[in-house]
């Protein structure tokens, strides 16, 4: 998950059930301790959401800014001995002298 919205989902979990919580404990109504734990859920979302994009964009640039611009960054292993040889081909296509191998089922 993205950054944003794990944040949304965080911060409306959060804030819910601080809702839920204050509401037990000032004995309002069933109806309205859901419907103040439901508008809080959704309000928090969406402002998560939006905090996290905030957050996504401010880390991303610095993120940009630390990455090293021009520098080879290539990893080369001194152990390979056999350099830039590729090893030989076992793969053989399917061709007319292949043909006897192959078996024909009918289920």
């Amino acid at each position: 998950m993205t950054l944003k919205l794990r944040l949304s989902l965080y911060v409306a979990l959060i804030a819910s059930g601080l809702t839920l919580l204050v509401g037990v404990h000032n004995n309002i109504t069933l109806t309205a301790m859901v419907y103040r734990t439901l508008v809080s859920l959704v309000l928090f979302a969406i402002i998560g959401y939006v905090c996290g994009q905030f957050a996504e964009r401010y880390f991303q640039e610095t993120l940009d800014e630390s990455e090293p611009k021009g520098v080879d960054v290539s990893i080369t292993s001194s152990d390979d001995k056999q350099g830039d040889e590729l090893p030989p081909a076992e793969f053989e296509p399917l061709n007319p002298k292949n043909f006897e191998n192959i078996t024909l089922t009918q289920k």
